[in-house]
């Protein structure tokens, strides 16, 4: 797709859409800004046609299936499909990639935009060639912002520190989760140089809890964020 589009990543487990009205929410409070109009309401048939498009790519699997919503500056609702888990829900993801630090601002507003989109890849590339997986956001001002397109969570003790930025499906579910393992959460601006300070750092986004093995080189651990993904599984799996 080649014009501007919003889009969002909805997580299906067992027939459901997880988060789907806070996923439409998001793409309908930015279409109004952004394009002047208003985004997708009818969340059932919405829900129906993800179901039926996740069904339809992986007919034989249990595990979580992912379904992208792409929502065009000049047409309607599109759905793509984006894989197969290997969990079932919001879990710790066994990959702990390595990240280096890159300083560099959005064009526009944080808004998920095929240009934020863009921009992200393109940080991707430029990580690989330090040989690292993921890039690690700042702003100009060495602030940390986000990792992977997901707002970057900083652990120190039994604290959990993140800057402001702007709220999403994933870091409301990502707080929800810090929360509920009874840790302490912390809104500040983090700097660039205090992160080989941290014991970890970490994310949340439509496929789980991911926890950096290094960053710009210093090694992490990941103890908080399995009390995280553990509080998040267990939130879904109440009635």
């Amino acid at each position: 797709m080649q014009e501007a589009y919003l889009y969002q990543t909805v997580h299906v487990l067992d027939r459901k859409c997880l988060r789907l009205p806070e996923h439409l929410a998001v793409l309908d409070r930015w279409s109004r800004e952004l394009f002047g109009r208003p985004g997708p309401q009818e969340a059932g048939k919405t829900a129906a046609g993800i179901v039926a498009l996740a069904e339809r790519e992986a007919p034989d699997s249990d595990r979580s299936k992912f379904v992208r919503l792409l929502l065009p500056a000049s047409d309607g609702l599109r759905m793509e499909f984006a894989g197969v888990s290997l969990y079932r829900g919001y879990d710790l993801r066994s990959l702990m990639p390595e990240a280096v630090t890159l300083q560099y601002d959005l064009p526009f507003s944080d808004a998920p935009t095929a240009a934020r989109e863009a921009a992200a890849e393109l940080a991707r590339q430029i990580a690989g060639k330090s040989g690292a997986a993921v890039a690690v956001r700042c702003d100009r001002d060495g602030i940390v912002l986000a990792a992977d397109e997901a707002a970057l969570f900083a652990v120190r003790g039994k604290t959990v520190c993140i800057s402001p930025g702007e709220q999403s499906v994933e870091r409301d579910l990502a707080v929800q989760g810090i929360r509920a393992a009874g840790l302490k959460l912390t809104e500040r601006p983090v700097e660039r140089g205090e992160l080989p300070r941290m014991d970890e750092l970490f994310w949340v986004d439509h496929r789980g809890v991911t926890a950096l093995s290094r960053c710009d080189g210093h090694p992490y651990m990941a103890i908080i964020a399995e009390r995280v993904a553990a509080a998040l599984r267990r939130s879904f799996q109440q009635p």
